[in-house]
């Protein structure tokens, strides 16, 4: 159950130099020009084989137009650092920065290149918390397996859009999410079930299209695969990812209200099981903007009732009245 913004995996082949080399700055120069153009067919012809086999057209298209919607244009790089094969440069885009990670084989094709986040120690969220009062999106009771502030609670911390992040999925009989063989969606018990707006909210962004995923398997190329953002009037972004392919009932520009149905619950985009992935963001860029922690109103966790709640890993937690 992951949702990670990886661009491609990172294939590396032994090197010992230790400085910038005028072979990397002339691709990147050139990586440049096809992704401002949007041009994912151009951007897979610089691939080596073994990124070619390890990513479709299709995929690295997709995610070329995902990075470039949400970046914009790259405007300049600077070198940082040269580790093995691979050359680091952060990467002054559009709509912020990102570092650049990017390895090339004895012919001068990429064979790794990758987004991660740029440090930028100064940049702090806008708020700490929702300021808007949250339900849970869910009805009956659902287990938080990742949630908090910690790494070993919730491994999202890693992600400054996603560090305050929930998943959420269902544990039934013997304390496993599906029956049966589970090598199927409908074997797990969060998969179909009907997920809700935590509040009245404009509807953002709204992704659809995306196939659920065989259990097991996930598509970092769509990393939030069918979802949703909710932007409310108090400037939060409220990001659902993971929804099953084509019960996405709302538009964007819709206005919603709390408790209004959105979908079901899926396994779609970097997503291994059926569950949701929630989070809050300061503003509509998910990989730029930064997360906000979330609290929920009125729900009960682990048997008890309680307001203003944050869960936690582990946590069984249900809305006051289901």
């Amino acid at each position: 159950m992951h949702l990670r913004f990886v661009i491609w995996i990172l294939l590396l082949l032994p090197c010992t130099l230790f400085a910038q080399t005028e072979a990397y700055r002339t691709t990147l120069e050139t990586f440049k020009i096809h992704f401002n153009n949007n041009d994912g067919t151009a951007v897979y012809g610089m691939m080596a084989p073994n990124m070619q086999e390890a990513l479709s057209l299709e995929d690295v298209s997709t995610i070329v137009a995902t990075f470039r919607k949400n970046l914009g244009t790259i405007q300049t790089f600077t070198f940082l650092e040269r580790n093995n094969s691979m050359e680091t440069y952060e990467t002054l885009f559009e709509n912020g920065k990102q570092n650049i990670i990017l390895s090339l084989n004895e012919t001068g094709l990429m064979n790794g290149l990758r987004f991660t986040a740029a440090k930028e120690d100064n940049r702090v969220a806008k708020m700490e918390r929702n300021k808007t009062p949250l339900a849970l999106p869910l009805k009956g009771s659902w287990f938080t397996v990742w949630g908090g502030d910690t790494k070993a609670d919730n491994y999202h911390v890693i992600s400054k859009p996603q560090k305050n992040a929930f998943d959420f999925l269902i544990i039934g009989y013997g304390n496993r999410t599906y029956q049966r063989s589970g090598t199927r969606n409908e074997d797990y018990y969060a998969f179909g079930k009907p997920i809700f707006a935590v509040c009245d909210a404009e509807v953002y962004q709204v992704i659809t299209g995306v196939e659920d995923n065989k259990p097991g398997e996930m598509n970092p190329a769509q990393a939030l695969g069918n979802s949703v953002i909710l932007k409310t009037e108090n400037d939060e972004y409220i990001v659902y990812a993971h929804f099953e392919k084509e019960t996405l009932k709302v538009l964007e520009g819709d206005v919603v209200k709390k408790g209004q149905y959105l979908g079901n619950c899926g396994n779609s985009g970097n997503s291994s099981e059926p569950h949701l992935h929630l989070h809050i963001q300061d503003g509509p860029n998910v990989f730029t903007s930064i997360g906000v922690k979330c609290y929920f109103e009125n729900l009960m966790v682990n048997g008890e009732a309680t307001s203003d709640y944050s869960p936690v890993r582990l946590d069984v937690v249900a809305p006051l009245q289901n």
